[in-house]
Order: C-alpha cells, then structure tokens, then sequence
C-alpha cells in the first residue's frame, strides 16, 4: 500500500494534464504513432505527418490504455474526461446549480495513480473543451459529477454517453512503446531544444488515445 501511494505522488507530480505547478510550463501535446523505439528516445509519426523524436528520461511516466467499461465507475472512483460545457444544467441535484458538460472520453485510474493531475482546466481537443480529473461524488444515470476540491463549484458534472471511449488507466513501462502504438504524450524542450517526455500514454491492442 506504502509502494502504491508513493508512486501515485510521483506519477501525480510528473503529469502535467491537466494540472501543474504555477512554476511549472505546460508540456506540449504530441499524438501520432510510434514507428522506432531506439534506446532513450522513440519516434512518432504525429497526427500532422511530422516525425518527432521523445527523449524518455527515468523520470518519463510511461502510462498503459485498455478498455474499461462505464458499470466499474462508482462513487470514489478516480476518473478523468475531456467534456465541452452545455447550455443545460445537471440533472444532479444540489444547493447549487452546475453546468452540464458533453464527455469526449472517460478515462478510469488504477489505484496506484490515485491523484494524477488532480483539477480542471482547459484542453486543447476539441476547442473550448476542458480536462477534469479528480473522484466521483455524485452519480445520476450516466451522468458523474467529477469532485476535485473542498467546495461545491470544484466538480465538473459530465454527461458519459454510450458511444465515447471508455479506457482504464494503469501504470505501464517502455515495453509498450512498439511500432504501430498510437501515443498522447506531454514533453518538455530540453537544453538542446530537443523534446524530453514527462508521460507517454500508449494504447494497447490498437486503441488510439482519444484525449
């Protein structure tokens, strides 16, 4: 349990999706695919056809995408999702009224990771989308209300339809990153300008990360 917890601190402080330090940039997105793995760095073939090499550094959280299903989502659940604001309000209720928001995908955490970027912010995919990561606190029908702080306006109430990715994530390693892998990764530029990967998610069986 001791082990479990400490990684998920250190997994938490390395992955900056959504949420970093105020001292800390936000790593730059990559999504694309891998076509080499080469020692201490992997290339990819991005969703633009450029070809970028990731620096993987030890501190380079390496993060395993499977299939879940909504029925393992229950309250206390740690979970994330990329969602866009509706002009509708929840269908939970509380003393206060909350925006509704459309789910893109809806990622379940492994214990393990418990933590990992904690908050809400805005994301880049689609436009005028937002990430949230944090437990459920509240559930009605397939919507789930994402708590991430002490008040009430720290949640996000997401809609999780039927149709989106539902995927489970878990700790992985760099035995995953083999050409044809479908990758989202965070980097930072290095001293040669070079991009140094904080966290790669890799996609197993063929799943392409839909964040």
């Amino acid at each position: 349990m001791v082990r479990s917890f400490c990684i998920g601190l250190t997994v938490a402080a390395t992955l900056a999706f959504p949420a970093v330090a105020a001292s800390q940039a936000e790593p730059e997105h990559v999504r694309g695919q891998v076509t080499a793995m080469q020692g201490s760095s992997v290339t990819l073939k991005t969703s633009t056809g450029k070809t970028v090499r990731l620096g993987l550094v030890e501190g380079s959280t390496i993060i395993r995408l499977s299939k879940g299903s909504f029925t393992e989502v229950a309250f206390g659940t740690y979970v994330g999702s990329v969602a866009v604001r509706l002009d509708a309000y929840s269908p939970i209720i509380r003393d206060s009224l909350s925006w509704l928001h459309q789910g893109f995908e809806l990622h379940i955490v492994d214990e393990a990771l418990r933590g990992i970027a904690l908050g809400h912010t805005g994301w880049d995919l689609p436009t005028g989308s937002t990430m949230s990561h944090g437990w459920v606190d509240d559930m009605e029908d397939r919507v789930i209300s994402i708590k991430y702080g002490p008040t009430e306006q720290d949640e996000t109430d997401v809609e999780v339809a039927r149709d989106i990715p539902i995927l489970r994530m878990s700790l992985g390693d760099r035995t995953l990153l083999t050409p044809g892998a479908h990758v989202f990764a965070g980097a930072d530029r290095g001293g040669d300008g070079g991009l140094v990967a904080a966290f790669v998610l890799v996609g197993e069986n063929g799943i392409v990360p839909p964040m």
